[in-house]
């Protein structure tokens, strides 16, 4: 049976009242003042407390400490007042009070009260039992949706990884890339490499408005519509960018789009062309150490179809002279804040090419300048494009470019 503190100042009453509860088969500490009474339930916590209103001021600090104690605020109070205290016995306390019977108590009906309150505290520590139970079965759900959830998302983002194109290696060309989504895998930054034909190759510098899972996809389409636009239209920026903005406009979310610039690279002659629509301008390392950052105009792609979209964009025409360089990227790494409070900028990308060595990997010396791995709070794509060596003149090398990154059957396949 229960377990129950009788705190009655009167012993005899006192007597009466524990040899009537165990007589009913509980257990009863019965003390006669709160001292006792707070001894006894830091031993044992009571499941009833049955107590005598008159036991002065520390009695009723006695009940406060119940009601503040996280092990005894549940504890069930039966009071025991006069005729007299009854209007304030409810409001006195912040403890359960579950019963106010008056004295003298009757011994029969404080017995039936007892059983009353023991069933029923009984019923709701299994209630409680029961929705503790469901909670952990609901938690267990949901870590294992959890667990499910993020192996799928590893899982894509393994495969948004493996699906990114490997810089090739061309005879006389350095190309270094850097990429650190801030969703760690998977991001809206993007980048791609693909042949045009067998000396032109086409680099695709990209970066989709809004983060997450929904800019992976849209980006995963964005790259693949510029590959097929550019294929089909056999390397004209214009017109390549024209198609994947008619395709991108259809397909993709109200109010989404794609900032790209897409250029490309004889690798023969070291001419280069570029259209910039929406990522920041690259900028251009001479052999002679001098730089420049080169400005073009042009529009972000998917935000609406017109005939006149591609009016917008201007294409810039040079040549990739020998130790010259091009420095291509997003707006993550310019925006990383410094310890003065201003950005990284252009200015940043500038002091590391004043120092960066022909044979560097710049991506990485501007991503280490910036502090971008604790400093950026957007993707961060940076690509480099270095001419080492002057143009090939004996046109039976140029299949020799390509070697294991392109198919052996036809290297410029649409698809």
């Amino acid at each position: 049976m229960a377990h129950i503190l009788l705190i009655e100042g009167n012993e005899e009453r006192r007597r009466e009242i524990a040899e009537a509860l165990q007589r009913d088969g509980h257990s009863v500490e019965a003390v006669g003042d709160s001292e006792a009474a707070r001894t006894s339930v830091t031993m044992k916590i009571p499941a009833l407390l049955i107590s005598d209103q008159k036991l002065g001021e520390e009695y009723v600090e006695f009940l406060d400490e119940l009601a503040r104690n996280r092990r005894l605020s549940r504890v069930p109070v039966i009071l025991m007042v006069s005729t007299d205290d009854m209007s304030s016995a409810l409001t006195a306390y912040e403890c359960d009070i579950f019963a106010i019977l008056k004295k003298p108590v009757d011994l029969d009906h404080l017995r039936i009260q007892v059983e009353t309150i023991l069933r029923q505290t009984l019923r709701q520590k299994q209630s409680r039992k029961r929705e503790r139970q469901e909670l952990r079965s609901q938690i267990m759900r949901l870590e294992r949706e959890v667990r499910a959830t993020t192996e799928d998302l590893t899982d894509a983002a393994q495969n948004f990884v493996t699906m990114l194109a490997r810089p090739p290696k061309p005879q006389g060309i350095r190309i270094d890339v850097h990429y650190s989504p801030s969703g760690g895998f998977i991001g809206g930054d993007f980048y791609d490499f693909f042949w045009l034909n067998p000396r032109e190759l086409c680099v695709v510098v990209g970066d989709v408005s809004g983060h997450g899972i929904q800019a992976a996809v849209i980006q995963s389409m964005a790259r693949k519509v510029i590959s097929i636009g550019m294929r089909i239209k056999q390397g004209d920026l214009r017109e390549g960018l024209r198609f994947a903005n008619d395709e991108l406009a259809e397909d993709i979310p109200q109010g989404k789009f794609v900032a790209a610039m897409v250029g490309v690279l004889d690798v023969v002659s070291g001419n280069w062309q570029h259209a910039r629509c929406g990522v920041p301008h690259p900028v251009f390392q001479y052999a002679d150490g001098k730089r420049e950052d080169v400005l073009t105009a042009g529009v972000a792609l998917g935000l609406k179809r017109t005939e006149s979209w591609a009016d917008a964009i201007q294409v810039h025409r040079t040549n990739l002279e020998p130790e010259g360089r091009i420095v291509m990227f997003t707006d993550g790494i310019i925006e990383c804040q410094q310890d003065d409070g201003e950005e990284f900028d252009y200015a940043g990308v500038h002091k590391v090419l004043q120092r960066a060595r022909l044979d560097e990997n710049v991506p990485e010396l501007i991503y280490e300048a910036a502090h971008a791995g604790h400093r950026a709070v957007d993707d961060v794509l940076i690509i480099s494009i270095t001419r080492e060596q002057a143009e090939l003149e004996d046109s039976g090398t140029l299949m020799s470019l390509f070697g294991e990154d392109t198919d052996s059957e036809n290297p410029f396949q649409i698809g």
